[in-house]
């Protein structure tokens, strides 16, 4: 027998065997027809959902029939081998749904489906894949993990640690608890990997709930909780930017209202002047909430007026700026002596002695000529 004549035998055998199942699930014969009763007619096969492996349930569906009402519907599954040949009735299988076990592992199961109303009934048939082994449950070996800093406003992300098992799939929900990490409760919309903390959060803990599942089972595990959620901090002035050092630098316009400037280091180099030679002298200014000022116009002479008188200079981004002095042939080089330095700091634009400007005095060591 050639390959086509024995394919050809083996769907007459099974045809066969369909029918014959699809007698049994007939039953006791059909009710009496009334005239204008049409029997059932199938107009969308069936179908068998669920993962074809071992110890994972399969449910059919009956498919769309046409055909006089009420219909209903009966169910008989039948195990074949991997070409869906000598196939065999399952004693009691007449369900919809059926646990494949290790016998069917390399075979494959049909669902026959009678449908039956007053004017008779009709088969229809779904076959599964090749049923494989069995598949284990998923598992948790690592606890999912949540990073962000806690204050309200910010964003938190999720980690969903490590587990095991086949084709594991995921979902998160996020808990808010007290301040120990218990009495945990879902928060409602909170399903995403990322969670934006809210005002409701503050003074609470936050954990993340991460279930796995597969065909196989699922597991649910739950991460450490967060420190508790602290308020969000006030909003700092405008233009700021956070420095490599982490000082914050902010624009002089941001500093208005009651907020000083404040001259806050003077470093002269050298340190000690012992000649007429130029010196240089760099100047840190702040506000007085702590905030380094760029753009701050700097302005510094001697008293008495032993030096040159630089033009006033607006501070960087770092909040410093570096003058340059030239000590006059009235300049003291004498042990034991100090040169005074006046200090100005202020918003261009402002009056020199108001507004938000700073003033300081700062002096130099001075010291008799080498040799």
């Amino acid at each position: 027998m050639n390959r086509t004549r024995a394919r050809t035998a083996s769907a007459v055998a099974l045809a066969a065997l369909v029918g014959a199942a699809a007698g049994l699930l007939a039953g006791g014969g059909a009710a009496t027809a009334g005239p204008n009763a049409d029997p059932p007619r199938n107009t969308a096969a069936p179908t068998i959902s669920g993962t074809p492996r071992e110890g994972a349930t399969l449910r059919a569906s009956p498919g769309s029939w046409s055909g006089t009402q009420p219909i209903s519907y009966a169910y008989q599954w039948i195990r074949c081998n991997a070409q869906l040949g000598n196939c065999t009735p399952l004693r009691h299988k007449t369900s919809r749904h059926y646990a494949l076990r290790a016998a069917d592992v390399g075979r494959r199961l049909i669902v026959s489906v009678m449908a039956k109303n007053a004017a008779g009934g009709r088969s229809a048939e779904a076959s599964t894949e090749t049923i494989g082994r069995r598949g284990t449950r998923p598992r948790n070996t690592a606890l999912p993990a949540i990073s962000g800093t806690p204050t309200a406003g910010q964003t938190l992300t999720s980690s969903r640690g490590s587990w095991t098992g086949p084709s594991v799939s995921f979902a998160y929900q996020w808990l808010r608890c007290d301040a120990q990490g218990n009495g945990c409760g879902a928060i409602p919309g909170a399903t995403g990997t990322t969670y934006a903390l809210a005002t409701a959060d503050v003074a609470h803990t936050i954990r993340l709930a991460v279930r796995g599942w597969s065909a196989y089972g699922s597991a649910t595990a739950t991460s450490a909780p967060t420190a508790a959620v602290a308020p969000a901090a006030p909003p700092g002035p405008a233009g700021q930017i956070e420095l490599p050092n982490g000082l914050v630098s902010i624009p002089v316009t941001s500093v208005t209202g009651s907020e000083r400037l404040i001259v806050d280091r003077a470093s002269f180099s050298p340190s000690v002047v012992r000649s007429h030679a130029p010196v240089s002298v760099t100047f840190r200014v702040v506000d007085t909430r702590g905030y380094v000022v760029r753009d701050a116009l700097v302005y510094v002479r001697s008293t008495p007026l032993v030096t040159t008188t630089p033009p006033e200079q607006p501070t960087g981004q770092d909040g410093t700026v570096t003058l340059q002095l030239l000590p006059q042939p009235t300049f003291p080089l004498r042990r034991g002596h100090s040169v005074q330095f006046f200090v100005r700091a202020r918003k261009a634009g402002e009056n020199v002695l108001a507004g938000v400007s700073g003033r300081r005095l700062v002096q130099v060591r001075t010291a008799a000529p080498a040799g």
